[in-house]
């Protein structure tokens, strides 16, 4: 009995009810109404499934946008030239200066339009070749983050080229199959034919006419860019060594053709030109729908340099020679394949005729000491004559063009740079390379020898990045709402189930569960409904996306899919469903933790 009597009393362990017992209860009873429940989840992922397309195709669009970047990479390089306009600077410019607007009229303010102007201009030195200028420093950029860097000289190569072209003065006319002219010449007569005709339609100069002529372009200097985007068809590709500068090639579109003003140019196809123009439809080319690839590949096209197109009769005076086919000196350019881009790929050339940089290279080299070179050196520009107008008295020379240095192939340091990153990550370390540049001590503290660059493509597509996103925002917005209703909704259905579990409560209440457990009871329960209604939602957005993809695939040639919900975003949806019916589920939670057990228990 004493031995009873010192034991200490046993102290009684207090009920409790645990999370997973909660989570087994909360379970157990959505299961019993699963009709219920199902409905629940099914209207509860409504908003989730209007967000979630609405992000799919945001993210869709945005993926089929840096497709287009990286694509179009060879159509809008990065570049950066001698004289170029700041665009980006316009809106800095004009919100710099913070006005009020509509004052009252005290003074007429004066605006600094021209500064403004002005100071959108830019210049780069592009003409230092030594170790410490920017050319050297651009070549030592990694060339794994570019195809090529190709470098304009500010001549047009078409002004020596030579062939025979087909012409007529007249549909009854005889076609003159030995017509020896230059490329460039042939192109000044169309623009003269045409220019009192654009002057009187649209105020334009023959300029206008001759950004549509296409006549014969240059390669990038990267064979491996070119094959990565070009089938040969027949023939072959150019070797891009300097020895070769003399090989061209012929750029077919999808359906291997070409414009017939391209052929015209070069003679395959014959060309009626009028003394003079009374409609558009008066210029017109000769009748063949096709032409043998064999007469296009072994073509030959005749290269002149200045000495052979220029002749100072008098010192100072230079007049345009007559270069026929017997000319010495005449170097012949052949056109050694025909290329057609790829299926898919938007090619970096124009259909019609090209030359590698070579062929520029070569250019430089033998028109570099030419007469007319070294005297427009001396003068800036020099005029150069057709001939001798002997109506006037005393005779006149009759001026054919003004030429600068430049022009006439006379500058060996370039005038505009075109950098082709190989995709849109490398252009942005290219980018992140110049910036590097204009950093240096010495460079950021001299204007003169900071470089700008021009950035079309980023400029737009981030024009239509903003758009998106505004579009995104508004619409994300608006199906929103539907998120709000079903949360609503949910605390109702919530509160409805801690009625109908009144006694429940009073019963688990009496067995000693705290307040706090009743509420993981129904916070648990609006979990799993929340949880159901974003997986539905996330897994119906996968399912409609498949239909909305064909849909748009057959409206849309080449889009590819549209419709790509982000497997983040999806994660972030099903963590905001949760997130959203917790905080619905809260309030009823809260009744039913504060329910009397005494009253609950007597509760029918």
């Amino acid at each position: 009995m004493e031995e009873w009597a010192d034991r200490e009393p046993k102290q009684m362990r207090k009920p409790r009810m645990g999370f997973k017992t909660a989570f087994a209860l909360s379970i157990k009873n959505l299961y019993s109404k699963k009709t219920r429940t199902i409905l629940t989840s099914v209207a509860g992922s409504i908003g989730i499934i209007g967000v979630a397309l609405v992000l799919a195709l945001s993210n869709g669009f945005n993926a089929y946008m840096a497709r287009m970047q990286t694509e179009t990479l060879s159509t809008y390089p990065l570049t950066i030239s001698e004289s170029s306009v700041d665009l980006s600077s316009f809106t800095d410019i004009y919100d710099e200066e913070v006005k009020d607007k509509y004052p009252e009229l005290d003074n007429v303010l004066v605006e600094t339009a021209f500064d403004n102007l002005t100071g959108m201009l830019e210049n780069n030195d592009l003409s230092d070749t030594s170790e410490n200028g920017f050319l050297h420093y651009l070549s030592e950029a990694d060339p794994s983050l570019y195809y090529d860097i190709a470098y304009d000289y500010g001549f047009d190569m078409n002004d020596y080229f030579y062939t025979n072209i087909k012409t007529r003065a007249g549909e009854d006319e005889e076609w003159n199959d030995d017509y020896f002219i230059s490329i460039d010449m042939l192109v000044k007569q169309v623009e003269e034919l045409y220019n009192d005709q654009l002057q009187a339609a649209m105020g334009l100069n023959t300029s206008f006419v001759r950004q549509y002529i296409p006549t014969i372009q240059e390669m990038p200097d990267s064979k491996e860019l070119i094959e990565e985007q070009y089938d040969v068809l027949y023939g072959e590709m150019p070797s891009f060594e300097p020895e070769d500068y003399n090989q061209m090639v012929l750029v077919v579109d999808q359906y291997n053709g070409i414009s017939d003003i391209s052929l015209a140019l070069l003679g395959y196809l014959g060309i009626t030109l009028p003394e003079k123009v009374d409609s558009a439809s008066d210029v017109t080319f000769e009748d063949i729908d096709s032409i043998p690839i064999e007469d296009i590949v072994g073509k030959k096209v005749y290269f002149a340099n200045n000495a052979l197109m220029y002749n100072q009769l008098y010192p100072g005076y230079f007049f345009l020679n007559e270069v026929t086919a017997e000319t010495e000196g005449l170097e012949e350019l052949e056109i050694v394949g025909i290329i057609r881009a790829k299926e898919n790929v938007s090619g970096i050339l124009s259909t019609g005729f090209a030359y590698t940089p070579a062929l520029t290279e070569h250019a430089i080299a033998v028109n570099a000491e030419s007469e007319i070179v070294q005297a427009s050196k001396q003068t800036s520009t020099i005029t150069v004559y057709s001939g001798i107008d002997t109506s006037t008295v005393p005779p006149t020379p009759t001026v054919y063009e003004t030429l600068t240095t430049r022009q006439l192939a006379g500058v060996s340091t370039p005038s505009t740079i075109s950098i082709y990153a190989r995709d849109f990550t490398c252009k942005e370390q290219i980018k992140a390379y110049i910036d590097q540049w204009n950093e240096k001590p010495e460079v950021a503290k001299d204007e003169n020898l900071q470089i700008t660059y021009s950035d079309m493509m980023s400029m737009m597509f981030g024009m239509l990045n903003t758009m998106v996103d505004a579009v995104t925002y508004v619409l994300v917005a608006f199906t929103s709402i539907s998120l709000v209703v079903s949360s609503v909704m949910i605390g109702i259905i919530t509160y409805i189930s801690v009625v109908e579990r009144t006694k429940e409560i009073g019963v688990l209440r009496a067995l000693g569960a705290a307040k706090g457990e009743i509420a993981n009871v129904f916070n648990a329960e609006t979990f799993l409904i929340g949880l159901f209604a974003g997986v539905i939602g996330v897994g119906v957005t996968y399912l409609l996306s498949i239909p909305i993809n064909l849909i748009l695939a057959s409206l849309i040639p080449d889009v590819g899919s549209l419709a790509v919900l982000n497997p983040f975003a999806a994660l972030i949806l099903v963590l905001i469903s949760i997130a959203l019916t917790l905080i619905a589920g809260l309030i009823p939670s809260s009744i039913a933790a504060k329910k009397d057990p005494v009253v609950a228990l007597r509760t029918e």
